[in-house]
């Protein structure tokens, strides 16, 4: 149960993504469709984001090689590339959001780096600025300052909307979801809240250091 939600996600996330590269009046699908891959750098461990990135990007590798028409080769090389990058890029962001808390500004800068490592995939204006092809950001932007621009501000613009999303407090129906004693948080199991994987959307903080004790 704890792995099918968020397998989910990144298939679904993957398959949005597809069909905004592939049908260019669905370009408004790359403001949101990032999300599920930032909401599990927020979210998870950075091995557990890790494993949705690399589920996200073997799904994509499916959809716009297979399924939707979109310019991804159907080679071992791309399904390398898609599986192997979002995986490194979710790591490292969830390494650095569990140093300095969830940053849309790092998160945007770090998907520069990663169109950079997918510029083999052939997609003439990379990942990100492919889905806003005949967007409004595109022809203001994309002609001036290029695709990695785009894609900058496509990335920022996720992690704010999960920024402001996260903000949002969910109903409890009058029952207390988190139990907390002093400085740590008691989370309620899966059986005892069904929407538990939506509370993990609480921001994820950097640690404080460790008390010292003076005798």
């Amino acid at each position: 149960m704890h792995a099918i939600v968020p397998g989910a996600l990144a298939v679904l996330s993957a398959f949005l993504m597809a069909v905004a590269i592939a049908v260019p009046r669905f370009f408004w699908l790359g403001w949101v469709t990032l999300i599920p891959l930032l909401f599990a750098v927020r979210a998870l461990t950075p091995i557990g984001a890790a494993s949705f990135g690399a589920v996200w990007g073997s799904a994509l590798f499916g959809f716009g090689a297979f399924v939707v028409p979109t310019p991804i080769a159907s080679t071992f090389g791309s399904w390398a590339l898609l599986t192997g990058i979002p995986a490194l890029y979710a790591l490292a962001g969830s390494r650095v959001t569990r140093r300095v808390g969830f940053s849309p500004l790092l998160l945007a800068l770090g998907w520069v780096g990663v169109e950079l490592s997918l510029h083999p995939l052939g997609l003439r204006h990379g990942l990100m600025a492919a889905t806003q092809a005949d967007g409004l950001l595109f022809r203001l932007v994309g002609s001036y300052a290029g695709y990695v621009l785009i894609a900058f501000l496509v990335v920022y613009l996720n992690a704010w909307l999960l920024t402001a999303l996260a903000a949002v407090p969910l109903p409890t129906a009058g029952h207390r979801l988190v139990r907390t004693t002093r400085d740590r948080a008691v989370r309620l199991s899966l059986a005892e809240i069904p929407n538990y994987w939506f509370l993990l959307l609480s921001p994820s903080k950097p640690r404080a250091p460790p008390r010292v004790a003076l005798a």
